[in-house]
Parts: structure tokens; sequence; C-alpha cells
């Protein structure tokens, strides 16, 4: 039962993270009040924050921290969601060989380390660039796995 909860909640997340990487950007005057005073508890000295609506009640702030790492955080009237963008020098090996090894040919196009209620895993978007003069992401998928690189599940968009 606890694995279909799990499931469940990853897959509604994930069904929106598409939209994150074309979220409408909002001013600060658009996001509700709790959310503007959430990132402002969460990051205080935090300045060029990009704010997106990713659907109705979810908002993303996106934003470079001071030691140069792009985060971000997911609010949503389920909580929130906080996301460290991993540089691709720095991608686990384990990773990788298991991204090539499901799917020969995919390329990681965002992984980024993801903390939901204390738990922290990796969050891997996937997928093939297709197209002769514009590269377009096609088959998308979505690859959880834990911090030591353990193979989780997968999502297909």
């Amino acid at each position: 039962m606890k694995k279909i909860i799990i499931f469940a909640a990853v897959a509604l997340l994930s069904q929106s993270l598409l939209f994150a990487q074309n979220g409408k950007s909002v001013s600060d005057k658009d996001v509700p009040e709790r959310y503007v005073k959430d990132f402002n508890r969460l990051a205080p000295d935090t300045k060029n924050v990009d704010w997106r609506l990713i659907d109705t009640l979810v908002y993303d702030a996106n934003y470079v921290n001071e030691n140069g790492t792009r985060t971000a955080y997911r609010f949503s009237p389920k909580g929130t969601e906080t996301r460290w963008y991993v540089e691709e020098k720095y991608y686990p090996h384990s990773i990788l060989q298991k991204i090539e090894e499901e799917h020969p040919g995919y390329k990681v196009k965002e992984l980024y380390t993801l903390m939901i209620k204390n738990k922290v895993t990796y969050q891997v978007l996937v997928g093939q660039r297709k197209g002769l003069f514009v590269k377009k992401w096609k088959h998308m998928r979505i690859m959880n796995f834990e911090t030591d690189g353990k193979f989780i599940d997968e999502i297909e968009l």
C-alpha cells in the first residue's frame, strides 16, 4: 500500500515536470502570499528569483544559491519540494550506467537532487534528441534513484 501511495505521489509530481520546463514566468506579486513568505523564510538573502506558474496552484521559485548551485523550490497545496540541480560533470556514474542499460541512446536533460518531506532522492529527466536542424526532446522519461544510485522506478511522460 505504501509503495502505491509513493508511486502515485511521484506520478502526480512528475506530470507537472514537463510543464515546469515551459511554465509561465510570473511576478512575485502574482504568486500566493504564503508561497512568497515561505520562500523568503527558506532563502532569505536571495535576489533574482524566477517565479514560474506550473499549474493552477503550483509555483516554482528558481534561483542560483550562494554556492553557485541552481536551486528551485516547488510550492503546492501538498507541500514544498526542493531541487538542487547537478552539473553534468558531477553526474553519478552508476546513474549514467543504468540509463544507458535501460535506454540506449537516451541523454540526460536534467538531473537534480530532490527533497520531499525530508526524503532525498535523485530525479533524472531523460529523453532522445531528435531533429535535423532543431534538436527536440522526444520519448521523455523520469527516472528516480536513491542517493546511493540504486534505481527506484521510472515514469514515461
